[in-house]
């Protein structure tokens, strides 16, 4: 008996000690695997696939309608860029019964420092609103809402 615990005691220092030196790594490899990572986030930022957009504001509804002056500030968000000579252009798409919209912005007329500027400055108009969610680099988040068939 006294022969097993010791033989069961031995195996498990073994399973131990090679547990302990697998989990040590060398930091310098560490360090070579954190900058690939950090290169590739910065390439997904920079160039989306063909059907991921590089914004979409989403107006959303919890049982009472949408903000639809929340709305209004984006219209004239949208027209106050216009004015600066950069026409921006975009797709809204109706998901929701009670006016659910998501209006979605691929930035392609812009370079990336100013299409960045754009994303900031609508999160900060929106800031602190529940009713409006921005999301960005992104392909659409909801399927459009079957229009009523006419007759």
């Amino acid at each position: 008996m006294m022969n097993y615990m010791l033989n069961r005691m031995n195996c498990f220092a073994v399973v131990f000690i090679v547990a302990m030196a697998g989990s040590c790594k060398s930091s310098k490899n560490t360090t070579a695997e954190t900058k690939s990572a950090s290169a590739t986030l910065t390439e997904a930022k920079t160039t989306l696939p063909e059907n991921a957009y590089r914004v979409i504001v989403s107006f959303i509804s919890t049982g009472a309608g949408t903000d639809s002056q929340a709305y209004a500030k984006l219209k004239d968000f949208i027209s106050r860029n216009d004015e600066k000579g950069v026409a921006i252009s975009h797709e809204t798409i109706n998901w929701g019964r009670e006016g659910e919209v998501d209006v979605c912005f691929k930035l392609k007329e812009m370079d990336k420092q100013d299409a960045d500027k754009f994303v900031e400055d609508l999160k900060k108009t929106f800031e602190g609103n529940n009713l409006v969610q921005v999301t960005e680099n992104s392909p659409a988040l909801h399927q459009p809402r079957p229009q009523p068939k006419s007759e």
